[in-house]
């Protein structure tokens, strides 16, 4: 398990932990859970690229990203619908599924 923890802006931080697919080309997955109480907008990168953009999730959900190829995925570029102090320290939950 990876996280990503909510910072002064709004913004989230650096991923900490490793979450690394190795399920073959395009069948890794990984479930994100906002555990914030604002929704988020995020990217999902693969060993530094961005391969899924805008993501979105809703206060308190979780949602599955699929077709990810091998490689370390990261949660980057996330922020809340806010943009504020509000959601200082809350976290966002990056597991590796396959």
């Amino acid at each position: 398990m990876a996280t990503v923890t909510i910072n002064a802006t709004g913004t989230g931080g650096t991923q900490s932990g490793t979450i690394t697919t190795a399920a073959g080309a395009g069948a890794g997955i990984i479930l994100v859970a906002n555990d914030s109480d604002s929704a988020i907008v995020f990217d999902v990168a693969t060993a530094g690229t961005v391969v899924q953009s805008g993501v979105q999730l809703q206060a308190k959900e979780f949602k599955k990203i699929t077709g990810l190829n091998n490689g370390a995925q990261t949660l980057v570029n996330l922020k809340t619908t806010h943009g504020t102090v509000a959601q200082k320290n809350e976290v966002v939950y990056n597991y590796l599924i396959a």
